[in-house]
């Protein structure tokens, strides 16, 4: 076993860049438009509607009001969405 970590190559070409991270306000509104389009809901446990909002929420936190707001739609949707299997 070596003690000495791997040197990496000086001369290799760089490493590709990270891809940019999803646009909040668009996966916002995507989420929104799909669960509008549901006609019963995607989920097959709660917990995999309370992930979806908690997805949401943390989207919303860092995009300002309007993300608020579509944050708000989509946790208005999930609940009519889980209305229907009441």
């Amino acid at each position: 076993m070596s003690r000495v970590a791997p040197q990496p190559d000086l001369f290799a070409p760089p490493a590709a860049p990270a891809p940019p991270p999803p646009d909040p306000i668009a996966e916002l509104s995507a989420q929104l438009a799909r669960l509008r389009a549901m006609p019963a809901p995607p989920w097959r446990t709660a917990s995999a509607a309370m992930a979806e909002e908690h997805h949401a929420l943390g989207l919303a936190r860092h995009a300002g009001p309007q993300a608020e707001a579509l944050a708000a739609a989509i946790l208005r949707e999930t609940e009519r969405l889980l209305a229907m299997t009441d």
